[in-house]
């Protein structure tokens, strides 16, 4: 009986501006990824795997910076005990004679060169590199060639063609960026599609898949092989912050040989030094903005932050008339490397219901049954939301004889 290890690592996207964070903390961000980069070559050799296997998007977008492409080519990977690393290009770092991270002539004339350990797959179909170190088994990849969306599908039969039966003494891999069909998150564009049932028909033991920024897998009892079919590692480190929970790399261990189906079992190595919480707050009767903060407060520690995380609080209920809330005061925001605070689902304490069955007697009761009239006939969500906001925008000017925007953020 065999066993072989690989580390998985996808979507690193080293370069990326980071632009929904301040200045400062978006060069300490860029830092995460590279020591994400360097924890997993470490984990790598001290894990003893076969292989490295990165299914694109190692960068974010051609053009990053000087210094961070001589991290990622020159250093990362230039490591004593390093194992063989297999790239395929994704759709944010493709391949094509041009790009600054892969044409030999580009590097060259920067001082660059991918170690020889490292392979790119170079060609938008499939093509095999033999594993030296496990005989039979075989590393397939193919790569994105542009950074467009594409709806050529990587796993249909006359795509894997070329892909030959695997070594019957081994097993065959295969590395690739696109789209699991039916789980596209609304971030992410549609790429490189495929289906749960072309996975299951694919001549790979096991499919190493790039794209989606979150971890999942799907798993199969028949076929080429048994246990986890196909995983995405998801973003090695939290883009944004919708990309909540744990991120990291997959050990992946393929058990192998006395002529019985492969076993693959998948397991998290995590990576990122920050966890990403989105957490709700309702601060429905608070009578000042240091109540606001207090319940803000509550809700972390209930969650269990830490100071390195990254966290969007969503405030929802309906604050005290006269009460505004513009954003967590500095010692608050403090507490954690990075916190958004989301006053979408916040209104003021304004009662609907009882302006709406009023006799409208008043300018104020005409005003509100008016408006909620235009809200109750408009199908558009946002228009929607819009009314309501000019309602209790109206209603404060009515009875507080001020506007000042602060309880909500149509925008956020």
């Amino acid at each position: 009986m065999g066993l072989a290890r690989f580390l998985q690592l996808s979507d690193l996207h080293l370069g990326r501006p980071f632009g929904w964070l301040p200045p400062d903390s978006r060069t300490e961000r860029r830092g995460d990824q590279r020591r994400a980069l360097e924890h997993a070559v470490t984990q790598a050799i001290e894990r003893d795997v076969h292989a490295i296997l990165i299914p694109g998007d190692l960068f974010d977008l051609e053009g990053v910076d000087s210094d961070t492409m001589a991290f990622a080519i020159g250093s990362a990977f230039d490591v004593a005990g390093c194992p063989p690393v297999f790239i395929a290009p994704g759709n944010h770092d493709p391949y094509f004679e041009g790009s600054h991270y892969w044409s030999p002539r580009r590097l060259a004339a920067r001082g660059l060169k991918w170690p020889d350990h490292v392979h790119i797959f170079s060609n938008a179909t499939w093509s095999a590199a033999p594993l030296p170190a496990l005989e039979g088994v075989r590393v397939w990849g193919r790569c994105f060639t542009a950074n467009v969306p594409s709806l050529e599908r990587p796993l249909e039969p006359a795509a894997l063609a070329r892909v030959s039966a695997a070594n019957p003494t081994g097993f065959d891999v295969a590395v690739f960026h696109g789209s699991r069909e039916g789980y596209l998150p609304a971030s992410q564009k549609l790429t490189g599609p495929f289906s749960d049932d072309e996975v299951l028909r694919a001549p790979f033991a096991y499919l190493a898949a790039g794209h989606y920024h979150q971890a999942s897998r799907i798993v199969a009892n028949d076929g080429a092989s048994s246990g986890v079919r196909l995983a995405y590692a998801g973003s090695a480190v939290a883009i944004d912050t919708t990309e909540v929970g744990a991120h990291g790399a997959l050990e992946v261990r393929v058990e192998y040989g006395n002529h019985r189906r492969p076993f693959v079992e998948v397991e998290l190595v995590e990576l990122d030094s920050r966890k990403v919480y989105d957490v709700t707050a309702d601060v429905s009767g608070c009578t000042s903005a240091e109540r606001v903060d207090r319940r803000i407060q509550k809700a972390l520690e209930d969650a269990g932050v830490t100071t390195g995380d990254i966290v969007t609080v969503r405030l929802t209920g309906r604050l005290a008339r006269g009460v505004r809330y513009a954003a967590p005061p500095p010692d608050l925001a403090a507490r954690v490397f990075h916190l958004r605070v989301d006053r979408r689902a916040l209104r003021p304490d304004h009662d609907l219901e009882a302006l709406a069955a009023s006799d409208a007697r008043t300018t104020e009761e005409k005003f509100a049954r008016a408006l909620l009239q235009e809200r109750d006939r408009e199908s558009d969500p946002v228009q929607r939301a819009l009314i309501e906001s000019a309602l209790y925008y109206g209603l404060d000017a009515f009875r507080l004889r001020e506007v000042v925007p602060g309880w909500e953020d149509l925008e956020a």
